[in-house]
Parts: C-alpha cells; structure tokens; sequence
C-alpha cells in the first residue's frame, strides 16, 4: 500500500505570487477611488456653501453740515456707531460695506456695488444703505456734539453717544447704547438689550418699548421715564431724577437708586419682582411681589 503523500497549502506556488503581486495594486486602485470620492464631495459641498462667502469694501467721506443737523441714517443689517465731536461742522462717515458670493472676487465686487446714499437739505443729512438681499454695511459716524440723531436698523448693535440733541432709534434685531445725550431718547427694539447712560435733560422725556431684551438705565435727568419691556429685566442704578412708569411683563425690576430719587416713578412687573435697594445707605431689598 502506498504511503500518501502530505498536501501543500498551494499546489500552485506561481500562481500564488500571482495573486500576491496584484494586491498593491488593487490597494492603490481602492485609495485612488477613495481620493475622488473625497474631491467630488469637497467640489459639491463648496459649491452648496460657495453663497456663504463673505467680501466686503470700505468706503469714506464726508458731508458739511451746521452747528446742530439732523443726522438721519437708514440701514438694513451691520452694526451703527454714532459720535458726538465738538467743534465739528461736518458729518464724517467711514462704511464698511460687505456681501455674499460664490466665491471670494465676487463677494468682494457685490460689497463695492452696494450703494450709499448721501444728502443734504437744509439742516438734515441722510444716510441710507441699500443693496439687497446677503447685503449690509457697518456704518462709524463722527457728527457735531449739537446734533439730533434719527436712526432706523433692520439688524445690528446701535450706538450713539454724546450728542446734545435728540435721538430716536428703531432697532428691529440688535442692542442699543445710548450715553451722554442733552436730549430727549426715544428706543424701539423688538429683539435686543438697551442701555441708556447719563442722560441730561430736565424738560425732556425718555420712552422705550422693548420686546424680548433687557433694559440698563443709570445716571439719568429727564422730566419723564416711560420704559416698558414684554420680556426682560430692568435695572435702574446711580441717580435718577424726574418721575413716570416703568413697566414689565414678565421678568424683573430692580431699583439701585437713593429712595428719594423713586418717588415719583413706578415700579411694576407682571410677572416678577420688583426690588428696592436705598443706595444711599445700603438697606437690605426690599421685594414686591407680581
């Protein structure tokens, strides 16, 4: 009987590195699928995001103007800063306009196509910004310290400061700061915090409508302060003098004032507390119930 003889694990040993040989290369193949899957994903996704591309374009100029303009800007979204310099007889601007494109040098030329309008009537200045949709522009304003300030803002943080003459804001979506004003303010701001700081004006009134944001008020003079926010907290610290309402529908109010100084205002929230702090000599709170 004849003896059988062990099997090999190949018994074709040439084509065995056969099989081996091609390995690398289908390894090779498999990356190089793997690499253009990668591009062509990278290409489609920038091309999905392409209208995301920010440009922008700045722009500087300036308008003559008297002792005391009315400085009336219209924006649609970017952030306003407005200055009050004394000495000045001119409205001095710097806008930094910006836009969306699908890529970089059209972004960039759609920011310098944004147009800015300005004009001169009388004692009024106007600024307004237009351009469209994925448009906007942030606007810095150097204006006499005697100016009255009318300004109106889709989206974006409004400022002005030191002016003697009136102000009156619309502010649709963004916080407002106003501060060292001799005039009368007037805030409308559906979505945003308001801060109002020193402001001086003994016959004049402060009115705010606030939606969905707080109110900051400290150090204030006027004759009348009407202040209401839907919901929100409001705060009132340093001095205050004259008299009215301050209103809240659901949240906070907090008075950090000398009691002197409360006794022509009312406090009331809806939905909150209303807290007294006599600032003069540090007494503990006291709490009024919604």
């Amino acid at each position: 009987m004849s003896e059988e003889r062990p099997r090999h694990r190949s018994e074709n040993p040439a084509g065995e590195r056969n099989r081996r040989s091609r390995r690398p290369w289908l390894l090779v193949a498999i990356f190089a699928l793997l690499l253009v899957a990668l591009v062509v994903g990278a290409l489609l996704l920038w091309r999905s995001l392409g209208e995301d591309l920010s440009g922008t374009a700045t722009a500087s100029d300036s308008i003559n103007a008297t002792a005391d303009p009315r400085v009336v800007l219209t924006n649609a979204a970017g952030q306003i800063s407005v200055e009050g310099v004394d000495d000045l007889r001119a409205v001095e601007f710097e806008v930094t306009k910006h836009a969306l494109g699908k890529d970089p040098a059209t972004a960039k030329q759609r920011a310098s196509d944004v147009p800015v309008d300005v004009s001169r009537e009388g004692d009024e200045v106007n600024l307004r910004t237009g351009g469209g949709r994925g448009t906007g522009a942030d606007y810095t304003l150097r204006v006499p310290t005697g100016a009255s300030v009318q300004i109106e803002s889709e989206a974006g943080a409004v400022e002005v400061t030191g002016v003697d003459g009136g102000v009156e804001i619309l502010a649709e979506a963004g916080d407002v700061s106003v501060s060292e004003v001799q005039g009368s303010v007037t805030v409308e701001a559906p979505q945003g915090d308001v801060d109002v700081v020193a402001v001086s004006t003994d016959t004049g009134q402060i009115e705010l409508n606030v939606g969905s944001g707080d109110i900051s008020l400290e150090d204030l003079v006027v004759g009348t302060l009407e202040a209401s926010v839907e919901s929100g907290d409001v705060i009132l610290s340093g001095r205050f003098s004259g008299g009215g309402r301050v209103f809240v529908g659901t949240g906070d109010v907090t008075t950090r004032l000398p009691a002197e100084d409360t006794r022509e205002l009312t406090l009331e929230a809806n939905v909150g507390r209303v807290e007294r702090e006599d600032a003069t000599r540090g007494d503990e709170p006291s709490s009024e119930g919604s």
